[in-house]
């Protein structure tokens, strides 16, 4: 049997948990296959997935600064992609790329895992409105969020995600509040029954909070998408706060590629084994 080969294409990808995570679905599910990362500059986008087309890759994931780059450069896209504006998992079928967004379901099934959260007639604030919160949020619209707060400290670039938002739902109520009126931030959070994280403050030991911990109301539970245990996470569960990081986040989504570029159930345990054995979750 040839062996399939599958990537992320990002930049940077070094630090990406993805391989031994799929790499271990592969082995469970008894395929003949490998995952590696490649690192992929802005500008070389366009060349590089020609490249693993004509390289004849099986499936490849896209993360940071890619995503919605990379729409354009699809044959087709789900819906969910389409109405996102973002593609994170790429399926080769019949000479033709179709472009699949999974990051809103991965963060709706991390948030019912977690905190038993179920999307419909929930009231979400997202902390930023980058990349990942641009699919979570409008999935969360689509599946029937009640109201969504999106806080930025760019206030166009949140406007333009609630634009994005209205599109796609009549019935979600949306919010854009500037990251500057802590007074009018902590009122909203006081009103919805989860917090996203979704800036890129943690990612590094020396970062600020992304927001003073001892205005976020004690009991809210927080979802943080920064994988690690960061000071913003260890200070809140300190007061109270019921808190997640990303990895199942990352777990879930990346199940829904396994099974978009297989057709089999994702070994979702094996895949979780993987990041524990690493120290991950």
């Amino acid at each position: 049997m040839n062996k399939a080969h599958y990537a992320l294409i990002g930049w940077p990808v070094a630090h990406s948990a993805s391989p031994m995570m799929q790499e271990a679905a592969f082995r469970a599910a008894g395929l003949n296959a490998s995952y590696e990362l490649i690192a992929v500059t802005p500008a070389n986008l366009p060349e590089a997935v020609l490249r693993l087309k004509e390289q004849g890759y099986s499936g490849w994931n896209v993360t940071v600064p890619h995503k919605e780059a990379v729409l354009p450069l699809m044959d087709f896209v789900d819906a969910e992609s389409e109405k996102t504006g973002s593609v994170n998992t790429v399926v080769p079928k019949q000479g033709k790329l179709w472009g699949y967004s999974t990051d809103g379901y991965g963060l709706a099934k991390a948030l019912e895992r977690n905190f038993q959260l179920q999307i419909p007639g929930a009231g979400i604030l997202f902390l930023g409105t980058g990349g990942a919160a641009r699919a979570a949020a409008v999935y969360a619209a689509i599946k029937g969020a009640a109201m969504i707060t999106l806080v930025n400290r760019t206030l166009s670039r949140a406007e333009a995600l609630a634009e994005s938002i209205r599109r796609v739902s009549s019935r979600c109520q949306v919010r854009v509040i500037s990251l500057s009126d802590q007074r009018a931030v902590t009122a909203a959070m006081s009103e919805v029954q989860i917090l996203i994280h979704s800036t890129s403050l943690g990612l590094h030991p020396q970062d600020p909070m992304p927001f003073p911990v001892e205005k976020i109301p004690a009991g809210l539970p927080v979802f943080d998408m920064i994988y690690g245990n960061t000071s913003f996470q260890l200070s809140l569960r300190s007061q109270g706060n019921p808190v997640a990081p990303g990895w199942d986040m990352l777990l879930y989504q990346g199940c829904r590629s396994f099974e978009l570029w297989t057709g089999l159930p994702a070994p979702e345990q094996a895949m979780r084994q993987a990041l524990i054995n690493q120290g991950k979750i």
